[in-house]
């Protein structure tokens, strides 16, 4: 009986790490290429758009970090800059569902059953822990 259930552990441990190498997360351009089988007109479009998403996320990234920043050295954002951050981060959100929309519009039906089973890039809700700590 241990046996049985050692060995079923086992396997779905090794299913989902196999799962998990098999994911093609849309911001590795030539795998993307690879598991779409994207034409050179598609890649072209598709690689713009994908740049767009990385900007998005490094703009991203930055204000962030520049909030962490600002509040470990004891500067604490005001009320109105705490609606203007999230709003800007909002509309960050926003652009980047709309550009995977547009990569979505570039494939044909079949690209688009792989594009969904794919890691695409997306802006989690921010929440205060990730700034200010705990």
């Amino acid at each position: 009986m241990k046996i049985k259930f050692l060995v079923i552990i086992l396997g779905l441990i090794s299913v989902s790490t196999m799962t998990a190498q098999n994911q093609v997360s849309l911001l590795e351009m030539d795998k993307v290429k690879e598991y779409l089988t994207l034409s050179d007109k598609q890649y072209k479009t598709i690689n713009t758009l994908l740049g767009q998403i990385k900007g998005i996320l490094e703009e991203d990234k930055k204000i962030i970090s520049g909030l962490k920043e600002r509040f470990k050295n004891g500067d604490e954002p005001g009320f109105f800059e705490k609606i203007k951050v999230k709003r800007g981060r909002d509309n960050r959100v926003d652009k980047i569902e709309d550009l995977l929309e547009e990569i979505e519009d570039q494939l044909n039906d079949e690209q688009k059953v792989k594009f969904a089973k794919m890691n695409k890039p997306e802006l989690k809700e921010l929440k205060k822990e990730e700034i200010f700590g705990k």
